[in-house]
C-alpha cells in the first residue's frame, strides 16, 4: 500500500497558514469544543466508532449512535457527517479521535509517549482478507498510514500538535519538531495540499490507536 503522497513543497502552509487560515481554524475549534464534549458524555461510544475501519458498515452503525450527542454538544450548529460516502477529514472521525487524545492526558499524568514511539498501523489486522471500496475506504487508510508513519517518527512533537490550540506557541513548537519528519513519511505521486489543521486531523487517529493500543495496535487480538 502506498503511503499517501505530498510534495515538500506542500509543506510550506505548515508555518505559514495561519493568517490565511483564519476562518478555518475558528471553525475548527468549535468543532473541537463538540467533540471534546461528545467524548466527555460517551467517550465509550468513541472509542466502539474509532475501533471501526473506516467506510465500513460497522462504522456507518457505530457513527449513527453518536449523531444525536454529537448534534447537542455542537448546539445543532454541527451534524455528524460520517458514512460510506464521506471519508474526509473534516467528517468528524479525525475530530473526535483527537478529543480522545486530549481526554487521554486529562489525569494529570499527561500522555506516555513510550508507547507512542512505536506506533503500529493500527488496522492492518483488521483490513485483512476485505476489499477497499466494499470493507474500509482505500484513501482514508492510506491517509492513516501516512499519520502513523508521522506519530512513530515524531512521538512527541505528533502528542503536541494533536493536544495544542490552535495558534498556540505548543503548536508552533510541535510544527517545528514534526516538518523535518514529513518527507521521510511519503512516497513519489500526485501531491497535495496540506497545512497545519489537516495535519493535526491526519495523525489524531494513529496517535490514539498508539496511545490506547501501545504495542498490540494491528495485531490479531
Amino acid at each position: 500500500m502506498k503511503i499517501l503522497a505530498i510534495a515538500a513543497a506542500c509543506l510550506v502552509p505548515l508555518a505559514a497558514s495561519a493568517a490565511a487560515g483564519a476562518d478555518e481554524a475558528a471553525a475548527l475549534r468549535e468543532v473541537r469544543a463538540t467533540a471534546e464534549c461528545v467524548v466527555e458524555q460517551k467517550a465509550n461510544l468513541v472509542a466502539d466508532l474509532l475501533g471501526t475501519l473506516p467506510g465500513s458498515d460497522e462504522e456507518n452503525r457505530a457513527a449513527a449512535r453518536l449523531k444525536t450527542i454529537y448534534a447537542t454538544c455542537s448546539g445543532d450548529k454541527f451534524a455528524l457527517a460520517i458514512s460510506k460516502s464521506s471519508q474526509g477529514l473534516f467528517n468528524g472521525r479525525s475530530g473526535l479521535a483527537a478529543a480522545a487524545v486530549v481526554s487521554a492526558g486529562m489525569d494529570g499524568r499527561g500522555v506516555n509517549t513510550s508507547r507512542v514511539q512505536g506506533a503500529q498501523a493500527w488496522y492492518a489486522h483488521a483490513i485483512a482478507g476485505k476489499t477497499a471500496g466494499r470493507g474500509y475506504d482505500a484513501v482514508a487508510i492510506n491517509t492513516q498510514e501516512f499519520g502513523t508513519c508521522v506519530v512513530r517518527a515524531a512521538p512527541e512533537g505528533a502528542v503536541q500538535l494533536v493536544r495544542s490550540r490552535t495558534g498556540s506557541a505548543e503548536e508552533e513548537q510541535a510544527l517545528a519538531a514534526i516538518t523535518p519528519v514529513l518527507s521521510g513519511c511519503v512516497f513519489q505521486g500526485k501531491p497535495i495540499s496540506m497545512n497545519r489543521n489537516h495535519l493535526r486531523l491526519m495523525i489524531a487517529e494513529p496517535l490514539y490507536h498508539a496511545i490506547v493500543d501501545g504495542p498490540s495496535a494491528g495485531r490479531r487480538s
